[in-house]
């Protein structure tokens, strides 16, 4: 059964991550990234949500819950990690604004291996105090980690998408459905090897995360509507902030982690995998929301269109 689940944390998880990112990247263009001038408040409503609020809501509420250091850890790390394909998919379902989804998208994945490895070893030194001198810091194994992860697999996916888009797009729907197979997968199969462990502390973690996954929707949606944003807007800085990249936090915590200051990678990454689960109800109901209120967004390639700039 160990090694059962060594296998799925240090081979399987990774490789899922990557093949996911993939996907993404071959959704992707440089256009997303020049984009973001075109979205000056959705872009302070998303990145400032995800990037800043996020990890802050996070250890509040680990601070308030009273989790043991590894939960905490694996919550801030939780935190630290946007959403990937799968908000871009739940955003395109509830008629929001893919382009707008897609850009914060393109642009947190880059970001964060910046930001994860920084809020990790904070998280790990206040949570476990600071580290002896003759133990070093985990911001580059992590910083690489994350690097090889997602940045690697984006931009080989963005380079397939430059140099052969017909065979990009005509793979891309048929990749989705693939990535989101294998997302549902990853987050099954470790909660079921970890079923025990995760019974036991169900009524922590998971009440946790329940809460961690209302306020940032709740927040999304009241910092979209300060700042005037539409409908659509509002509904996809909603979906960007309350969906996180589950695999990513299940990774880092559950693979890259594990071991480092002593800690035990399988329960730092239960926060991530019970969120992978629970996230979709509240996805759900944005879902229905959206294709009641908003008509469907103009048909045609999502990714190579983008709606008015804002003014």
């Amino acid at each position: 059964m160990e090694n059962d689940v060594n296998l799925l944390l240090d081979v399987m998880l990774p490789l899922t991550l990557m093949f996911i990112m993939f996907g993404m990247g071959m959704t992707l263009t440089l256009r997303d990234f020049i984009r973001l001038k075109d979205y000056p408040r959705a872009l302070v409503a998303g990145l400032g949500g995800q990037l800043v609020l996020l990890p802050i809501v996070g250890f509040l509420l680990a601070m308030t819950w009273g989790l043991g250091p590894e939960l905490a850890i694996g919550l801030i790390i939780l935190a630290a990690c946007p959403g990937g394909t799968t908000s871009n998919l739940t955003t395109h379902l509830a008629h929001g604004d893919r382009p707008l989804s897609i850009t914060l998208t393109a642009a947190t994945s880059c970001i964060v291996v910046l930001t994860i490895p920084v809020l990790a070893a904070l998280a790990m030194d206040y949570f476990l105090g600071s580290a002896p001198d003759d133990i070093p810091s985990p911001v580059v194994q992590i910083m690489f980690g994350v690097f090889v992860f997602t940045l690697l697999p984006l931009s080989l996916g963005m380079m397939v998408r430059r140099f052969a888009p017909r065979f990009a797009h005509r793979i891309g729907p048929l990749y989705d459905k693939f990535a989101a197979l294998a997302f549902m997968f990853i987050v099954l199969a470790v909660v079921w090897a970890e079923r025990d462990d995760i019974m036991a502390l169900l009524p922590q973690v998971g009440s946790v995360v329940i809460a961690l996954n209302v306020i940032m929707v709740a927040l999304g949606l009241l910092m979209a509507s300060l700042l005037s944003l539409h409908l659509r807007q509002r509904l996809t800085v909603a979906i960007e902030i309350g969906l996180q990249n589950t695999p990513l936090g299940m990774a880092i915590a559950g693979t890259l982690l594990h071991g480092v200051r002593g800690l035990d990678g399988e329960t730092m990454l239960m926060p991530a995998a019970l969120y992978g689960l629970i996230m979709f109800i509240p996805a759900t109901a944005l879902i229905l929301f959206g294709r009641k209120r908003l008509p469907s967004p103009h048909a045609g390639m999502a990714s190579d269109q983008a709606t008015a700039p804002q003014t």
